[in-house]
């Protein structure tokens, strides 16, 4: 039976956005669970919410929404305000326990993992007073937990597994290219994003006009970049005096974007310079580097996920939380700019480890030299992990004469074994993205700058190349594999690509992120699936790089085809046991769906005849993996296997 979780969060947007951030940690928690989530927001808001993963439905607070959830038993409710509407709601619900804020003897109260949010908070006590400090105030300025970690403890969830994620829809998809044909924003065009302003509630939170045009001026003449300056219906008239004064330096998103065109927008960025307001909840949700900058409100509060850079007004009035705040007269315009900088360095200059996976494969030596000969951009280290005496002597050889190659010696138990040894001692240790592939193809030209690029944009988590078939067209395996590569896997993943969805990477030729989200894999399943998947589970795109490509040599008989074929079906199909919400690509299903497309491949009648020779093969593979899998019990294993044609 599922459990039942009852979420209120009244407060402004941003705030029930930061909260969202909770709902991986109590996914984590509670396995089965359902979440409904309460807001005292309007219908664009709700909307917004939708792309949320986690929620299960979002209510408002109005009264005739309360009533049918009082109609409800919950296992938990948790409220995180305060404030009286709030807990009204709270104590009215049915529930198995409450956590949080709820009403008592008619007046606020909390349950005891809530005082010391409570005791920091407006209804905190105000004495002893402290340096002419209130008591409460006191307590919010010397607090230095994020509010994820105060708000688990609340709910009594692992501050470690919180992680916002917002996922654009098809329409935001659209907007967002509909924008970057109108100003010819190029690929390799370096975004950034200014929201400076900050509505009307802490005046002090903004950068000034002054400031915002002086920066303006500084990233444009000195960074080169694209800027984008971004702002909500308040900031109208403060955003038109910056651009006219700005003389056409920065690109304007508009002031009047709904919600979704806001978050669409800002999506484009690489690094998106922001008070602390919803802008900056949202970047963080879509995984935007950011700046951030802090005068009338608590930095400490605000957990950046590492995306971050915080700028700290030096005033004394910081973190006063008072609407006369006069803490934005000590921003730092040069903090801001070099912090920005740094993070542009950082995307620039990332580092990678290449690795090279390979099992007595006798065109070792040739992927090795497909990778030095390239003239990478990057800081990068080449580890080729064998465990046969030939390879290593091999490695030895290219290591002695290249300082980049190293070797890392296998154990022989299978590849994703040695995965794990090298995410175990290479974990945040090595280049900031790993890039993966097999001793026994060939990389193509700049595939590895190609791969590096996708990951300037900090939200991207995994990136595929593209395999090329080396195999020639003249004869049925030949063709089969160049079927296969154009009209299958790249047709699928660039669709998927341009969808914004989730697809499956190719193994031969991969990278990911070095953040330790990774630290070991399934030994039963495909690692070029499971990992994409993790990403995609914490909020990354997964990004189709079809100019990185990597020739491929496939089998040429049908031994070998239905060998290494059915291996790779079974090693997806023991995906569901550890993701039971896995988005299968590779399916019998799926394949079917696209049987039209393989036909109109076929250029000859020969062809023809050898694709409905292929849709027979594919079907029996289909047939073979249902049998063996699901009455024999032969699942997928971690060894190495090779499958000789592809070898000569």
């Amino acid at each position: 039976m599922k459990t039942k979780i009852l979420l209120i969060k009244l407060g402004a947007l941003g705030d029930v956005l930061r909260t969202t951030s909770l709902l991986p940690a109590i996914k984590d928690k509670w396995k089965d669970s359902e979440v409904t989530l309460v807001t005292k927001q309007v219908q664009d808001i709700i909307q917004f919410l939708e792309n949320v993963p986690g929620i299960f439905k979002t209510i408002s607070s109005d009264s005739d929404s309360i009533a049918q959830l009082e109609k409800e038993k919950f296992d938990f409710v948790f409220n995180l305000d305060e404030d009286e509407e709030a807990c009204s709601i709270a104590s009215r619900m049915k529930c198995g326990e409450l956590r949080g804020f709820y009403f008592k003897d008619g007046r606020i109260s909390y349950t005891k993992s809530a005082k010391e949010w409570f005791d920091m908070s407006a209804l905190g006590k105000k004495e002893p007073r402290i340096r002419g400090m209130p008591h409460n105030d006191h307590l919010k300025k010397k607090n230095r937990k994020t509010y994820q970690q105060l708000m688990s403890e609340i709910i009594g969830v692992n501050p470690r597994k919180c992680s916002p994620i917002y996922v654009l829809d098809e329409g935001q998809r659209a907007f967002a290219t509909s924008f970057v044909k109108r100003y010819d924003i190029q690929t390799k065009d370096l975004i950034v994003g200014l929201n400076t302003g900050a509505g009307g509630r802490w005046p002090a939170k903004s950068l000034s006009i002054e400031k915002t045009r002086k920066l303006i001026e500084k990233l444009h003449s000195v960074l080169g970049v694209k800027i984008i300056l971004f702002g909500g219906k308040s900031e109208a008239e403060r955003n038109k005096e910056i651009l006219t004064k700005s003389g056409g330096k920065v690109i304007d998103a508009g002031c009047d974007n709904t919600l979704k065109e806001f978050a669409a927008l800002t999506s484009l960025c690489h690094i998106f310079v922001t008070s602390d307001s919803l802008g900056m909840h949202i970047a963080i949700s879509l995984k935007k580097k950011v700046v951030a900058f802090f005068g009338p409100t608590s930095a400490s509060e605000i957990e950046l996920f590492g995306l971050d850079t915080k700028i700290i007004s030096k005033s004394s009035c910081y973190c006063c939380y008072k609407p006369d705040c006069k803490a934005d007269r000590e921003y730092s315009l040069e903090e801001i700019f070099w912090a920005t900088k740094g993070l542009l360095d950082s995307s620039l200059k990332a580092t990678a480890t290449i690795i090279v996976t390979a099992f007595k494969e006798p065109r070792l030596g040739e992927t090795i030299k497909s990778i030095l000969k390239q003239k990478i951009d990057y800081a990068y280290e080449l580890l080729v992990v064998v465990p046969d005496k030939e390879s290593i002597g091999l490695v030895k050889s290219y290591s002695k004469k290249y300082k980049q190659v190293k070797l890392f010696k296998d154990p022989g138990k299978g590849k994703s074994f040695a995965l794990n040894l090298l995410f175990k001692k290479f974990n945040k240790k090595g280049g900031e993205i790993l890039i993966f592939t097999d001793g026994d193809v060939t990389l193509g030209e700049n595939s590895i700058n190609e791969i590096m690029l996708a990951f300037r944009d900090s939200s991207v988590g995994c990136v595929s190349g593209r395999p090329v078939s080396s195999n020639s067209k003249n004869n049925k395996f030949g063709f089969w594999s160049h079927l296969l590569t154009d009209a299958g896997a790249h047709q699928i993943r660039k669709e998927l690509d341009t969808q914004g969805e989730f697809f499956e990477c190719s193994g031969y030729l991969f990278g990911f992120r070095n953040n330790g989200l990774v630290e070991k894999i399934p030994l039963d399943v495909a690692e070029d699936a499971i990992i994409p998947y993790y990403f995609w589970k914490k909020g990354y795109s997964i990004r189709y790089v079809d100019s990185a490509r990597v020739v491929v040599k496939y089998p040429e008989n049908f031994d070998d085809w239905i060998k290494q074929r059915n291996r790779s079906a079974k090693a997806h199909e023991s995906l569901t046991k550890y993701a039971p919400d896995f988005p299968k690509i590779k399916s019998f299903r799926n394949e079917a769906s696209r049987v039209f497309q393989a036909i109109k491949y076929a250029r000859t009648p020969k062809e023809l005849k050898w694709t409905l020779e292929l849709i027979s093969a594919r079907l029996y593979m289909w047939g073979n993996v249902f049998y063996e899998t699901r009455f024999k019990g032969k699942h997928y294993h971690d060894a190495w296997e090779r499958i000789e044609s592809t070898k000569v």
